[in-house]
C-alpha cells in the first residue's frame, strides 16, 4: 500500500470554486524530488480551500519531508463519504473530513480510526439574513432551508438541533442544492442555509451584510474534524502513521498561531487563490478563532482524540434518526500517534 514515487501534481482553485466547496471535485499535489522518501496519500472530502491550511503549511514548511514523506493531496468528488470509502478499500492511506463520516463509515463496516482531531470545536451552522429573524430552531419551522445534501453534517446536526428543541426535522422544508447553498439563500429561494463557517463568511461578504446564526454548536459536538486512517494502515505501517501524525500536529500548530503564513501555504499550493487572499484570510482567521479552545495564556488547546465526547455524538445521531443502530465506540480513534 505504501508506495515510493518522486513527483506530486500542482492544482489551483478560484473564488468560485471555494464557495461550492461542499461539493468539491479535484486533484493536486506539489512537487519533491527524492527517491527515498515513502509516498502517500491524503484525501479531502471537497475542493481546495484555506480550511485544510494545517496540511498544506506542513508541505510548505518542509515537515513532511523532514519524515520522509511525499504526500500527494487528492479531492473526493463525494465529499467526506467518498473520503472514508477510498481509505476503506485501501486506495488512500489518509483521509480528512468530520467526525460524522467516520462513525458512519464504521457502522457500515469500514475500518475507519481516527488518529488526530484538527479543528477542534464545531463550525456548522445555519445561517440567514438579518431581517428574517431567524435565530433559534424553533424559527426554522415551515422554512425552507438550503442543504448541500441530505447525508452531509450540517444535515445530520440540524436533525439534533431540532430533535433537542423539542422539534422534528420533517417541520422544516429542505432544499437539497449542493454547492448553490449561498445563491439559494441570497436569491430568495430559501429562507436559510445549513453549512461550514467559511460559507458564512463568503455569503458576507457577497451580500454587504452580516447574517444571523444559529451555531449547531451549542447543541452537539459533531462537525469537529478529523484525520484518519485504516486498520490495516495502523497494523501493518504504524511508523508511517506516527510520521503523518506528527509533521501535521506541526503544520496544526504553525497555522494557528500563523495565520498569515498559514494563507499563504495554501494560495502557494492553489496560485489562482492569491486574488482573493484577504477573504482567505478572513475565513482562516475566523476558523482559528472560533476552532480552538484557549488556555490561560490565550494559547490554543490541542486536544486528544479519545477527549470528545464520541458515545454523546452516536446517541445523538440515532436519536435523531439519522443512524439506525449503534456500535462500540471506542473503535472510532486512537490516542496513539498523537504527540504527547
Amino acid at each position: 500500500m505504501v508506495k515510493k514515487n518522486n513527483t506530486l501534481m500542482y492544482g489551483a482553485i478560484s473564488l468560485a470554486v471555494l464557495i461550492i466547496a461542499v461539493i468539491g471535485i479535484g486533484f493536486y499535489g506539489g512537487d519533491t524530488e527524492t527517491s527515498e522518501t515513502e509516498k502517500v496519500t491524503l484525501m479531502f472530502g471537497f475542493t481546495p480551500n484555506v480550511g485544510y491550511a494545517p496540511f498544506y503549511a506542513a508541505a510548505a514548511n518542509g515537515y513532511y519531508d523532514e519524515e520522509g514523506l511525499d504526500v500527494n493531496f487528492q479531492y473526493s468528488t463525494e465529499g467526506g463519504v467518498g473520503v472514508t470509502k477510498q481509505i476503506a478499500i485501501g486506495n488512500v492511506e489518509f483521509g480528512y473530513s468530520g467526525d460524522t463520516e467516520a462513525l458512519v463509515g464504521r457502522l457500515q463496516d469500514m475500518s475507519i480510526v481516527n488518529i488526530q482531531r484538527i479543528i477542534q470545536k464545531n463550525l456548522f451552522g445555519i445561517y440567514s439574513k438579518k431581517e428574517l429573524g431567524i435565530t433559534k430552531p424553533d424559527d426554522l419551522i415551515g422554512k425552507k432551508i438550503a442543504f448541500p445534501g441530505p447525508t452531509v453534517t450540517i444535515a445530520t446536526a440540524t436533525k439534533i438541533m431540532l430533535t433537542q428543541s423539542g422539534k422534528d426535522f420533517n417541520q422544516i422544508e429542505p432544499l437539497y442544492v449542493g454547492g448553490a447553498v449561498i445563491s439559494t439563500h441570497l436569491s430568495g429561494n430559501a429562507d436559510a442555509f445549513a453549512a461550514y463557517l467559511p460559507q458564512k463568511i463568503v455569503a458576507e461578504a457577497i451580500s454587504g451584510g452580516k447574517m444571523n446564526e444559529i451555531s449547531a454548536s451549542d447543541y452537539t459536538t459533531i462537525g469537529r474534524t478529523y484525520l484518519f486512517t485504516s486498520d490495516v494502515i495502523i497494523n501493518e505501517h504504524p511508523d508511517l502513521v506516527k510520521k503523518f501524525v506528527r509533521a501535521t500536529q506541526k503544520g496544526l500548530e504553525y497555522s494557528v498561531e500563523h495565520p498569515e503564513e498559514a494563507t499563504d501555504a495554501y494560495i502557494k499550493y492553489n496560485p489562482e487563490a492569491a486574488e482573493k487572499r484577504g477573504l482567505h484570510l478572513a475565513i482562516w482567521k475566523s476558523m482559528v478563532e472560533r476552532g480552538f479552545d484557549k488556555d490561560a495564556n490565550g494559547k490554543p488547546i490541542f486536544h486528544l482524540p479519545s477527549e470528545d465526547k464520541w458515545a454523546e455524538k452516536q446517541d445523538q445521531m440515532f436519536d435523531a434518526g439519522a443512524i439506525d443502530r449503534k456500535t462500540d465506540v471506542n473503535q472510532f480513534y486512537t490516542d496513539e500517534f498523537v504527540p504527547k
